[in-house]
């Protein structure tokens, strides 16, 4: 195969996945990792790439979360519905920390009428939850983020050091069953992976499209993962990896009135 026809099938790959890694190509095209690198150092200079530490990604992909309004009106409908499902896994008491993506902003209307200790980087979250009674509400504080709303940085992660949590609620950019969870975002994806031992359930909050994709920063294995909540509109052929895996998996209706 000559290069240039491998570099196409390359690019063909990245578009489908979102991103892929160097031992990924090689693999599939059973040729060595210094010519899938030359190949994609070819791409990035064509500007059609962006290379990351490993592989490579979608030259249209940002390195920076869209504007929170931009996320909130992409598949809103599925996320309102998988955001209930989520919400209704939190019980009497929990102490829970809710992240800075849309769909786990959505679950803010569908919280129960209990109380509740949220912990959370998204300012969002906060204004939405102000005033609910019981609700006991911790902000991070840190280098506030306009594009998400949002605080990441040293002082956000060093805030939350003593608390024990009882679900971390997470959207993704990307989830896949080898991969994990990843982010487009290195700041929310680092405040993410140092979050993950405090917490006694991982839960991924996502619509169906979000599925078998992967993005540059990767926050959680598989392995770490405890409950997945999407959307029926996913193949069950689809989800049954991480149910292999021991992830509990929660298929929100998107029939419901």
């Amino acid at each position: 195969m000559l290069p240039a026809q491998r570099q196409e099938m390359i690019l063909r790959r990245i578009e489908a996945e979102g991103s892929v890694s160097n031992a990924e190509l090689a693999d599939a095209f059973n040729v060595t990792h210094e010519t899938i690198r030359k190949d994609l150092e070819a791409l990035a200079e064509a500007k059609r790439v962006i290379r990351i530490h490993g592989g490579a990604t979608r030259a249209s992909d940002s390195r920076h979360d869209l504007p929170l309004p931009a996320r909130q009106s992409v598949n809103q409908f599925e996320k309102s519905i998988v955001a209930q499902a989520a919400a209704a896994l939190v019980g009497t008491n929990d102490t829970i920390f809710m992240d800075a993506s849309s769909t786990v902003l959505a679950m803010c209307d569908n919280l129960p009428s209990v109380p509740l200790t949220v912990l959370t980087n998204a300012h969002h979250v906060i204004v939405a939850l102000g005033g609910r009674p019981g609700y006991d509400l911790i902000c991070t504080g840190g280098n506030y983020e306009e594009r998400s709303r949002s605080y990441v940085g040293a002082v956000a992660e060093d805030s939350l050091k003593r608390y024990m949590i009882k679900w971390l609620f997470v959207g993704v950019d990307g989830l896949h069953h080898e991969i994990g969870a990843s982010e487009v975002n290195p700041g929310q994806a680092v405040l993410k992976e140092r979050l993950i031992p405090r917490a006694e359930q991982i839960c991924v909050v996502c619509d169906s499209s979000k599925l078998e994709k992967k993005s540059p920063f990767i926050f959680a294995q598989p392995r770490q993962l405890n409950v997945l909540v999407t959307d029926d509109r996913a193949a069950p052929g689809l989800l049954e990896p991480y149910r292999q895996q021991g992830i509990r998996v929660i298929t929100a209706p998107l029939d419901r009135v």
